[in-house]
């Protein structure tokens, strides 16, 4: 009975730990996949990876976007190489580190400022570009001026395109809190990656603030009862 029921357990554990293993494949934008690697040429990696639902999705990959690629109980095996004639710089040591620059940019750094500053600049256009000095007459009646009293013009929609180049164009220290390893910090090559994907996450982000900044302030002039 004893030999059953270890047989049992051991056939529990092998399923658990064959549901949970899974091939992965990292790529040289610092995003990876886990699924079950199918086959790979020069060209290709073809792979079968599960999306957030559970289902799985068949996928290719050029080569030349893929870092490596490890299956179940193997070795990783690097496909990158440097080639200068593809934009392949790097090293692959070198790439590895750029890559740990930008998985560490992903999950630990959070452009929430820029978002709002964002906001806050294309809302505040918005205003401004609405505001009503004085007062007005219609229809033979005098009323005061204010917020959302005079037509917006095309000058606050300029703001998505002006805020986001502002914002790309500031550069913020590299502080220690945002690297998995503060020893990567003395590395150029994880510098270098970190800032590439934190930059792009600044500029996206201040490009959706100020958009929701201008599409509020819109709302709110168009919302607002008209005195005339």
């Amino acid at each position: 009975m004893k030999k059953i029921e270890s047989l049992g357990l051991g056939l529990l554990l092998f399923f658990a730990v064959s549901v949970h293993a899974q091939d992965k494949i990292l790529l040289l934008n610092g995003k990876s996949y886990e699924g079950k690697f199918l086959d790979s040429s020069p060209e290709l990696v073809n792979f079968n990876f599960i999306n957030k639902k559970g289902k799985v999705k068949p996928f290719s990959f050029e080569s030349i976007r893929v870092y490596s690629f490890a299956k179940t109980g193997e070795p990783e095996t690097v496909l990158y190489k440097r080639d200068t004639t593809i934009y392949h710089y790097y090293t692959p040591d070198q790439m590895r580190m750029f890559i740990y620059g930008e998985q560490d940019a992903y999950t630990r750094f959070k452009a929430y400022r820029p978002f709002i500053s964002g906001f806050i600049a294309g809302f505040g256009i918005s205003l401004y570009d609405t505001y009503l000095d004085g007062s007005y007459t219609c229809k033979g009646v005098e009323y005061s001026g204010g917020f959302f009293k005079r037509e917006p013009s095309l000058a606050q929609f300029v703001v998505p395109f002006v805020v986001p180049i502002v914002t790309g164009a500031i550069k913020p220290k590299m502080k220690p809190k945002y690297a998995s390893d503060t020893a990567f910090l003395t590395n150029e090559y994880y510098i270098e990656g970190f800032k590439k994907v934190r930059r792009f996450r600044r500029v996206k982000s201040a490009l959706l603030g100020s958009l929701i900044g201008v599409a509020t302030g819109m709302l709110g002039y168009y919302i607002s009862p008209k005195d005339c």
